[in-house]
């Protein structure tokens, strides 16, 4: 099998060589004209900002390449792809195009992408039959759409699903740009498990409290004692509804197991679960308070792995796009660590103290969100 790697602009001029044909042999691409390996690596650049392109290798030599590209531009279509892969005539039916074909649905998966499509001039027995095994189901045919090579040609079109269809509202997908910078990258393409990421709902209520006991116990020591651990666990840490409702809450699930949580808030609360906290939790104002940075944590067994960074951007973004210019949290020990190298800095110092007098260290962070690519370390727990 060939290896596939994440292209680079270097590539373009083996891309272009293998794109050659489509364009002035065949009416598989409806360009007229071949774009140079300049122009290709110009698109490769391009593209890599926010979707994958990558590339099959055999001894180092490149043989095919995948890309995805925007399905449309207006803004409710973002959660939409469609995908096109070329190969080396030479390598034709040796599992070259699945292969690329399957690593790119991993990559687009882990970005938050709903729904995959893909267009082929027809007739074209063979393209037709290689999408359908790789779980493509038929949409309809566009007549006559296309003129290239003397006469007119159809188009077939194609869809396949990249998760289970559900109502689910959608986390904003994650540039890959912003994936890149990331170890999950390099795992969905090479088939290792990766996570989901998505909007909380109701139904993750006890998934959640089984990851903030696993996390919390597991990546506290040494810097709290277990008797601040079980009190913390017992009266600050757990969900908090309020962010499930005002669908400001992320989860990463891997197989339907949660593996880590975070979220932001435009509330007044910056820590504590449904157990913390009393009475109204008013709104405030972004054109004078920030987000909050709310209740991230990450299982142990995926710590380590990108996963917080990645949530992060997710909760950044959605602040940023309901005007907020910066976001603040309360740290505990082990996370203020990590918030340090993100770029949040210790405004305030102090205590949360449990009613059962056991007094827990935290630290009040800030930072701007003027950074146009917020990435996380993994966190250990955050309240």
């Amino acid at each position: 099998m060939p290896t596939i790697r994440l292209a680079e602009p270097l590539d373009g001029p083996i891309c272009a060589g293998i794109y050659r044909p489509a364009v002035t042999e065949r009416a598989t691409s409806f360009e007229l004209d071949a774009p140079d390996g300049e122009e290709m690596s110009q698109r490769i650049a391009s593209c890599l900002q926010r979707l994958p392109w990558l590339v099959a290798e055999d001894g180092g030599r490149v043989i095919g390449y995948a890309y995805a590209s925007p399905h449309r531009t207006r803004p409710a279509y973002q959660w939409s792809v469609e995908v096109s892969a070329y190969v080396e005539d030479q390598v034709h039916r040796r599992g070259v195009g699945r292969a690329l074909y399957e690593a790119l649905m991993r990559v687009l998966i882990v970005q938050g992408y709903r729904n995959a499509y893909a267009g082929i001039t027809v007739p074209n027995e063979a393209s037709e039959g290689f999408h359908r095994g790789l779980g493509f189901t038929q949409l309809g045919v566009f007549r006559h759409v296309g003129f290239k090579l003397g006469r007119w040609h159809d188009v077939l079109w194609l869809e396949r699903p990249l998760v289970a269809d559900d109502q689910t509202p959608p986390a904003p997908p994650i540039p890959l740009g912003v994936l890149s910078e990331s170890p999950l990258l390099a795992a969905a393409i090479e088939g290792r498990p990766t996570p989901r990421f998505r909007q909380a709902n109701n139904s993750d209520v006890a998934g959640i409290q089984r990851l903030i006991d696993a996390s919390v116990r597991g990546l506290s020591e040494p810097l709290y004692t277990r008797q601040q651990i079980d009190s913390a666990l017992r009266y600050l840490f757990g969900p908090d509804s309020q962010l499930i409702a005002d669908g400001t809450y992320y989860v990463a699930e891997v197989d339907g197991e949660i593996v880590a949580s975070g979220g932001w808030s435009r509330r007044q609360t910056l820590h504590g679960g449904d157990q913390f906290k009393h009475g109204v939790d008013p709104l405030v104002d972004p054109r004078f308070e920030p987000a909050r940075i709310r209740a991230f944590f990450v299982d142990p067994r995926w710590a380590r792995r990108g996963i917080g960074r990645l949530l992060f951007y997710e909760c950044s973004t959605a602040a940023r796009a309901a005007g907020f210019d910066q976001v603040e949290l309360t740290a505990t020990l082990p996370g203020e660590q990590l918030y340090t190298t993100l770029g949040f800095t210790v405004v305030e110092r102090g205590t949360v103290m449990m009613p059962d007098g056991v007094a827990l260290p935290t630290a009040r962070m800030r930072r701007s969100l003027a950074a146009a690519s917020a990435t996380l370390p993994e966190s250990r727990s955050a309240g």
